[in-house]
C-alpha cells in the first residue's frame, strides 16, 4: 500500500515555496508614506522668484513646493517646501542662521530638520484648522484639507483547510506557504518601508539648506527650507549674523504665494511661468 505522503514530493514544494517566498519578500509592500512620487506625475515647479536685497543680503524665493503640487518629489508630502538662492553681496562672511514662515493665521513656525517631524506638525495643525477661523476654507491638494487618522495596509491571507482525517491533499502546499511565505512577506515589507523612508530621509537632506550656513563674501548657494503647512504664507524672515557687524534680518514678503492652501484665494495667485525643478 502506498504511502499517501507520496501526494507531493517535499523537496519539490521546498524549491517552489522558496521561490515565491523570496519574490514576496523581494517586492514588498511599501506604505504610500515612504513613497517616491511617481515620475510620470511629477511636472514642472512653478517660478515667483520673490527677492529681497536689504544690505549685502540677496534672498529670493525661486518656487515653492506643496502637497502633490507642481515639483513634489515625495508622494503625499505633507509639508511646505520653499526653494531658494541666497547670495553674500557683501565683502565679510554671512551667515543665515535662523528661518521663520509667517501665514495667515499669524503664526510662525521655524523651518524643520526631519521630514517625519513635519508630518506630524502638518497633521496636528490640520486638526486644529491651522488656527485659522471656520469662515477660512483651506485647500490641500484638490479640496477643503481633511486629514485622514492613520493609514492602513491590508493584505488577503488565503485560508488554510484541514481535513477531518488529517491534512486534505494538495494543502500541503499552502500549509508550508502560509509557514514561510507570510513571514517573508512581512519580512520583505519591513526592509522595503526601511529602505524607501531612508531614501525620503537621504532626499529631504540633500535638499534641505542646512543651518546656521555661512556664506563667504561673493558666494552664492541654492537650497530649501521646508515647514509645516502653512495656509496663506505672508512673510519668510531670515535671521542672519555678519562678522564684526549688527545682525540682519531679511524679510520676503510673500504676497504672490498669499493663496496657498487657501480655497477661496486661489484667483488671486500671479501667473506663474514654468521652469525646471
Amino acid at each position: 500500500m502506498n504511502c499517501p505522503t507520496k501526494l507531493f514530493h517535499l523537496p519539490r514544494y521546498f524549491v517552489l515555496v522558496l521561490g515565491v517566498s523570496l519574490l514576496v519578500a523581494h517586492t514588498g509592500c511599501v506604505s504610500t508614506r515612504y513613497k517616491l512620487a511617481k515620475k510620470e506625475t511629477i511636472r514642472p515647479a512653478l517660478a515667483y522668484d520673490i527677492t529681497a536685497t536689504p544690505s549685502e543680503v540677496e534672498a529670493t524665493v525661486n518656487t515653492a513646493i506643496v502637497f502633490q503640487g507642481p515639483g513634489s518629489w515625495k508622494r503625499d508630502a505633507y509639508w511646505d517646501e520653499y526653494v531658494l538662492t541666497l547670495v553674500n553681496r557683501g565683502d565679510r562672511t554671512l551667515t543665515v542662521e535662523t528661518a521663520a514662515l509667517t501665514g495667515l493665521a499669524g503664526t510662525s513656525a521655524m523651518s524643520g530638520v526631519n521630514p517625519w517631524a513635519l508630518e506630524k506638525q502638518s497633521r496636528t495643525l490640520a486638526d486644529q484648522g491651522f488656527g485659522l477661523t471656520k469662515d477660512v476654507a483651506v485647500q490641500i491638494g484638490g479640496g477643503v484639507a481633511y486629514v485622514v487618522a492613520g493609514t492602513g495596509v491590508g493584505a488577503g491571507v488565503g485560508a488554510l483547510v484541514w481535513g477531518t482525517t488529517g491534512l486534505v491533499p494538495g494543502t500541503a502546499l499552502g500549509i508550508l506557504t502560509g509557514m514561510i511565505a507570510v513571514p517573508a512577506f512581512i519580512g520583505g515589507s519591513i526592509y522595503a518601508n526601511v529602505h524607501s523612508r531612508h531614501g525620503i530621509e537621504r532626499e529631504f537632506a540633500r535638499r534641505r539648506l542646512l543651518l546656521p550656513l555661512a556664506l563667504a563674501p561673493g558666494q552664492t548657494t541654492q537650497g530649501s527650507l521646508f515647514f509645516p503647512i502653512t495656509p496663506g504664507p505672508q512673510r519668510l524672515a531670515l535671521h542672519c549674523a555678519v562678522s564684526g557687524a549688527e545682525p540682519r534680518d531679511v524679510f520676503l514678503n510673500l504676497a504672490p504665494l498669499a493663496g496657498l492652501h487657501l480655497q477661496s484665494a486661489s484667483p488671486a495667485l500671479p501667473t506663474a511661468t514654468l521652469t525646471s525643478p
